[in-house]
């Protein structure tokens, strides 16, 4: 449903430019029934992009292991357009608002190209302790990072 967002970042939407874009390769396991790429694929598609934002940041690296440190609180998807098998991809992620313990980011499934948008939505994710299963503050050397990746962000906390 259009015009759900409720964090009014949605005109930003076309505008506003990513911070990454990470390449997507469509599957044939990414099929629904009607030839289409299955809505659940569009998630993992964000995932994939969110570990790659993650990583040229400087937040997470592969050998750390499976544990980011974040977990998602909130997805939120808008599918504009199907996507078929072969259709070159990427996702734009940014990240829109910097809390105290959360993290809000838009991301866009779109062509290769940039030419067409697929999907576009926000995940609001959360700096969590693996150890003790709580949320956390975010640390503040992510919050460095983020800023210096992201080229502008204030240490906004009302998130």
């Amino acid at each position: 449903m259009r015009g759900s967002f409720s964090t009014g970042f949605e005109k930003n939407m076309e505008t506003k430019p990513f911070t990454y874009y990470h390449p997507i390769v469509v599957r044939y396991a990414d099929l629904d029934p009607q030839g289409h790429v299955n809505n659940a694929a569009y998630m993992t598609y964000l995932e994939s992009a969110r570990l790659g934002y993650y990583e040229r940041a400087g937040l997470w690296s592969p050998e750390q292991g499976g544990q980011t440190g974040m977990v998602v609180a909130r997805a939120e998807m808008d599918y504009l357009a199907p996507i078929v098998y072969g259709q070159p991809l990427r996702v734009g992620v940014r990240l829109e608002k910097l809390g105290t313990k959360s993290m809000l980011f838009a991301f866009q499934v779109e062509a290769a190209d940039g030419g067409r948008i697929f999907a576009r939505g926000l995940s609001v994710m959360v700096a969590y302790d693996n150890i003790n299963e709580t949320s956390r503050p975010i640390p503040p050397e992510w919050r460095e990072k983020l800023a210096e990746f992201e080229g502008k962000m204030e240490n906004d906390a009302t998130a």
